[in-house]
């Protein structure tokens, strides 16, 4: 059973097959794409699928992945997994990005585990961040996912009664310096490279996710997970809500 994996979040957008049963991938396409992916992201598709030996018709799955990231970049390569989907009537998962992300860190039993992601170019301390806790080696998430200056992180942290904090992903310049007072009081563990965000790592949680809720979500009602308010909105002043659609709405 093969899955096809999408992740277009930031400025390096990757493919991939994964086998479900081998719980392994099968094929991964990384390329630079950020001003040209809606051009390039049908041919990065195919080019996956020519590595993986594999047709669209032996795809069984699509995942996706759901931000935070880009805002245009979010919002097409979700629209691109459900228009997939749905013209290839094949079930579609969504996967947070920052989920995706922890599940590929190594946390410790009774720590936790936190991704970050550069937010936006124009405030290069602000990250995207969450805090996921390690329970019976499982990945909860402790609240939402969110934004803030890596300095303000790093506070929020001292104030955690977990004693190991294990970071995944990329941090923003001038990390070390503002981790100083952390390491003083807590074990942390760094990415020895910058981790960004990878289609087989969203497969990997998309298939978690299918095995503690094996159904699969609406194309519909899918929605990027947007933290921050995009340029125009700041811009405009104005905030728009993307939540999904209740039942009834839009009927008359």
């Amino acid at each position: 059973m093969r899955w096809l994996a999408l992740e277009t979040t930031g400025e390096l957008v990757s493919v991939a097959v994964w086998d479900a049963e081998r719980k392994g991938v099968v094929a991964e396409v990384s390329a630079s794409a950020y001003q040209t992916l809606t051009q390039r992201l049908p041919d990065l598709v195919q080019a996956t699928l020519r590595q993986a030996q594999t047709d669209f018709s032996d795809l069984a799955l699509i995942a996706v992945s759901l931000g935070p990231g880009s805002f245009t970049s979010v919002r097409v390569g979700l629209a691109f997994a459900k228009g997939l989907a749905m013209a290839l009537d094949k079930p579609i998962v969504g996967a947070p990005t920052l989920e995706a992300l922890a599940m590929a860190a190594s946390g410790v039993e009774g720590g936790l585990v936190v991704p970050v992601l550069p937010s936006r170019p124009s405030k290069p301390t602000e990250v995207y961040a969450a805090f996921f806790c390690v329970r019976d080696g499982k990945l909860q998430q402790d609240g939402d996912d969110f934004a803030c200056d890596f300095s303000e992180l790093v506070r929020r942290l001292q104030g955690r009664s977990e004693p190991v904090i294990t970071f995944a992903g990329v941090l923003p310049v001038g990390a070390m310096a503002m981790l100083s007072s952390l390491c003083a009081v807590k074990t942390v563990a760094l990415p020895l490279t910058p981790q960004l965000p990878r289609a087989t790592f969203v497969a990997q949680a998309a298939w978690q996710r299918w095995q503690r809720h094996p159904q699969p979500d609406d194309p519909i009602r899918l929605v990027p997970r947007y933290v921050l308010p995009s340029s125009a909105e700041e811009r405009l002043g104005v905030r728009v809500s993307l939540r999904a659609p209740t039942e009834g709405e839009g009927q008359q």
